[in-house]
């Protein structure tokens, strides 16, 4: 992992090992995802699939272990990450849009009734607006 609580991505490039980069880049994607930036996000998955993609390139990259088997285990991890935050992230968007349908619906109520009140005012005190 990465020292501090740097929120710059770029550091996951740099990492010692690809196990490193893989855990960095994972703690970075789980703290956008509790501060909700979005913004972030996408440019941690684009990161990520970029890693990935080294990861499984021709070109040799460093590892912990000979064996492989610590990369696995992260990819592994951030893959059952991607998983459960997908699902997260898909409901907090469903809430999302219907609060703005909550809001959008109240805006339609408050201009119908900033609407009936300035027809009511221009019909004068003691007339209806109907």
């Amino acid at each position: 992992m990465t020292d501090g609580d740097s929120t710059d991505t770029a550091d996951v490039t740099v990492a010692a090992t690809m196990e490193d980069a893989v855990e960095a880049i994972r703690a970075h994607m789980a703290r956008a995802v509790v501060e909700e930036d979005w913004e972030e996000l996408q440019e941690l998955d684009r990161q990520t699939r970029a890693l990935v993609e080294r990861a499984f390139g021709a070109d040799p990259v460093p590892l912990r272990d000979d064996s492989g088997a610590a990369l696995r285990a992260a990819l592994e991890d951030l893959a059952r990450f991607y998983e459960t935050s997908i699902q997260d992230l898909s409901q907090r968007r469903g809430e999302v849009a219907q609060q703005i349908r909550e809001l959008k619906s109240g805006r339609k109520g408050t201009n119908a009734y900033e609407t009936t009140r300035r027809h009511s005012m221009r019909a004068g005190p003691g007339h209806s607006a109907d």
